[in-house]
Parts: C-alpha cells; sequence; structure tokens
C-alpha cells in the first residue's frame, strides 16, 4: 500500500532524473524503515530511492524495464506473495525470505542482542520452561495467531474487520498469551456473512507453511516489546516500541544478512548486473 504522495510514475521518473547524474546502482525499498536498515549496508556506489510503498517499487521498476533502465534493484516484503504463488512480473525485485524485512530481524541474532539488553535472566527462564520452547519460538506461536487471521483473510478474501487485528489489545501483559476467541469476535463486522465459524474454518484450511512466511514481524516485535515489560524483563514505558525496533535493527550482522536467501538473490543480481553494485564487500 502507497505510504505517501508517490506512485509508480514518480519512482520511474525520479530514478531516471538521478541517472543522469549518478551512474551507479539504485536500490529501491518500500518506506523510512526500510531506509533506515538498508543505509548502513550497501556500498557507496548505491543510491537508495524510497519508494513509498511496495506497489510503488513494483510498479516503478516495471516501467524501468520497460524503458530499459538498468542497475535498479527494488526489496519488497515478501507478505505471503511466496505462499500464493504471486509473480513481481520483474527480474530486478526480490523478495524478503520471511513475511517482511523484521522477520529476519527477530530471526537473527538481533533478537538475543535485545533479550541480553532488556531482558531479566531469571524471568527468561521461567518464561521458557513454562512454555517448552525458547522465548523466540514460543513468540513466533503466539504472532501466528495473528499471521494465520491475516493469511486466512488474504487468501479466501475474508469480509472481516483488519483493522481491529491490534497485536496490544490481545497480548497479555502478564503471560503474553493471546486472546484468540477475543480476537475473532473483535474481527467479524457486524451485518458480514462471514462470521467467526466460517473464518475459523479458514484458518483450519490453511496450507502447512513456513510460519516465517506466515507471521508478521512488526507483530511478533510488538509481542516482544510487551513481554520485556513483565513477563521477560522489567522494561518501562519510557522505552517504546520504537526503541526495541531501532536495536533489532542495529544488532543485525553482516553474519546474519549473508544467511540470507535474500542475500543470495541481491548476490546474484549483483552478478548478472555487472558493474551494478548494491551490496558492501
Amino acid at each position: 500500500m502507497p505510504t505517501g504522495h508517490k506512485d509508480p510514475g514518480t519512482i520511474a521518473s525520479e530514478i531516471k532524473m538521478m541517472r543522469t547524474e549518478h551512474a551507479g546502482a539504485f536500490l529501491v525499498v518500500e518506506g523510512v524503515t526500510d531506509m533506515r536498515f538498508w543505509r548502513p549496508r550497501r556500498c557507496e556506489e548505491c543510491e537508495l530511492v524510497d519508494g513509498e510503498g511496495k506497489h510503488n517499487v513494483i510498479g516503478g521498476i516495471r516501467r524501468l524495464d520497460g524503458e530499459r533502465i538498468d542497475g535498479v534493484l527494488g526489496i519488497v516484503d515478501d507478505d505471503c506473495d511466496s505462499l500464493m504463488d504471486v509473480d513481481f512480473g520483474t527480474p530486478n525485485v526480490v523478495g524478503t525470505d520471511g513475511h517482511d524485512l523484521e522477520c529476519l530481524l527477530c530471526r537473527s541474532s538481533a533478537f538475543e542482542k535485545v533479550l541480553a539488553e532488556y531482558g531479566d535472566e531469571s524471568k527468561i527462564g521461567r518464561f521458557e520452561r513454562d512454555a517448552g520452547t525458547d522465548v523466540r519460538g514460543a513468540l513466533l506461536e503466539r504472532a501466528l495467531v495473528f499471521g494465520r487471521l491475516r493469511f486466512a483473510a488474504l487468501r479466501d478474501g475474508l469480509d472481516i474487520d483488519s483493522s481491529a487485528i491490534r497485536v496490544p489489545r490481545f497480548v497479555d501483559v502478564e503471560t503474553c498469551a493471546v486472546d484468540e476467541q477475543g480476537l475473532l469476535h473483535a474481527v467479524v463486522k457486524d451485518g458480514s456473512t462471514c462470521d467467526e465459524e466460517v473464518v475459523e474454518r479458514c484458518i483450519g484450511q490453511l496450507p502447512v507453511a513456513d510460519p516465517w512466511r506466515v507471521v508478521r514481524g512488526h507483530d511478533m516485535a510488538r509481542i516482544l516489546r510487551i513481554g520485556l515489560g513483565r513477563v521477560l524483563g522489567n522494561v518501562g514505558a519510557g522505552v517504546g516500541q520504537e526503541h526495541i525496533s531501532s536495536i533489532l535493527r542495529s544488532g543485525f550482522t553482516p553474519a546474519d544478512l549473508q544467511a540470507t536467501t535474500l542475500w543470495t538473490d541481491m548476490r546474484a543480481w549483483e552478478a548478472g548486473n555487472h558493474p551494478f553494485r548494491i551490496l558492501q564487500d
């Protein structure tokens, strides 16, 4: 979804104008947080462009393809596209390994760094014993409740109130448990033919899939912040969600990036689009 005033045409025009003064590669990303993530990881010869939305990134690059403007790569969140066999329609756009960029962060060593900085060791130990798994696995399971609902709504075109899917409203601050029935009740619209039973059935009929492709990373990061307040730590209100997200971004190492399929895809793009470079050596 576009987040600002740009559209695919303005993205294409912006890059063509910049091309008159810049001979290197362009990396087009979805938004401001992506810009913050990629700025310290791209090489000096690569210019970053804020596409202000996934649709703009893909549409803008497809226009540039049609005009044979080389050296432009787009990175977009997968958003369950791989689970629904969605084709971007261009070899110059690659998707994230998991559902989105924040999934990459939560899956990396940056997650442990947040726990080490803000977690309480005894609380974490007690939580993991009760959950029967580590913190990452337990929070992934909780975020999957929201992710599967979103995926079912997307896959089956469910007429639900997506704006009601607000993570803090349904996560218990004392236990990090998710109120699944409360969530289902909240998303069913008055007068809609899509009732709770229909929603539950559609969720139950979802194909088996990699949970990291279903879970929305922002949901998992929100649950992490909620947990650090009491269940996993003693973090006060002064440490907000954006601060936790910032620590996740800064804690993501070169080794973390090199372990991703995204990195492999970007290197493959560079190899096929010499001499344009995106990544640092």
